[in-house]
């Protein structure tokens, strides 16, 4: 399997140049410190990830998902509270795994989305993430279906990693630069009360992922403004920090204002 990734890696970088100066331009400037051959490394290791999730997206490849017995145990426990759980995660690891969520926890579990315009993409993409019991919300609905649902134990989890566009955001330190971050997730989060926890995907093995949560707070009403948003970056630096190549190194995060 391993000869695979980095066949189809090769061809991304090397032969597509599949946005090759934006994810080395990318490196480069988070980890200033870094040698050349560190980041080579990291960058040839990026490519390799990305062929892995090309395919398990197109279910070439049939990729499953673990959860950590500790991390299980703590959102069995926020259920017993009857708290919303807003489960924050990156553009790490492999998030289209998380649409296997029902399969391991008794609560609803439900994901904003965006509708693609292309209706056959985007029929195929809903099928895909909506297999195993996932309810997806149109993010121009999410507000108001998420207060009606103030009180329900649900899991709702959001990629909170985007560049919000412009001057929008809050800005924080991370990667070594200044980042305009959404600020949506922290927003919803206290508008619900809900308990906000951190969410890490890694790799097992060839063909598995584990999931991983941590708290970042039980009361979201509670915290200050940007606590929750600061708290989670800090949180996804540190998860890069520990395996740079599995983050989604090709968008263009750092646009000029």
């Amino acid at each position: 399997m391993q000869v695979l990734y980095s066949s189809f890696g090769f061809v991304l970088s090397y032969i597509m140049r599949y946005r090759y100066s934006v994810s080395l331009q990318n490196m480069t400037k988070s980890f200033p410190l870094a040698s050349y051959e560190e980041i080579s490394k990291y960058h040839k290791s990026f490519y390799k990830h990305l062929s892995r999730m090309l395919l398990e997206g197109l279910c070439v490849l049939r990729p499953t998902l673990h959860i950590e017995k500790d991390s299980l145990k703590l959102l069995k426990d926020i259920k017993k509270e009857n708290k919303h759980v807003i489960l924050v995660l990156g553009h790490y690891g492999n998030w289209e795994v998380l649409s296997q969520l029902p399969l391991s926890v008794d609560m609803k579990v439900q994901a904003l989305y965006k509708p693609i315009k292309n209706k056959f993409w985007n029929r195929l993409m809903l099928s895909i993430r909506q297999k195993h019991g996932v309810e997806l919300i149109p993010s121009q609905n999410a507000l108001r279906t998420l207060v009606k649902q103030k009180n329900s134990p649900a899991i709702t989890f959001f990629i909170a990693d985007q560049f919000p566009g412009g001057s929008k955001g809050l800005v924080v330190d991370f990667l070594s630069q200044p980042t305009r971050v959404l600020m949506g997730a922290e927003h919803i989060a206290k508008l619900l009360d809900a308990h906000v926890v951190y969410g890490e995907l890694s790799p097992k093995d060839n063909h598995s992922w584990q999931l991983r949560v941590e708290s970042i707070c039980e009361s979201a009403k509670q915290t200050d403004q940007g606590f929750i948003s600061t708290s989670f970056f800090a949180k996804l630096e540190q998860s890069i920090q520990n395996l740079p190549h599995i983050w989604l190194w090709t968008h263009k995060r750092w646009k000029k204002r």
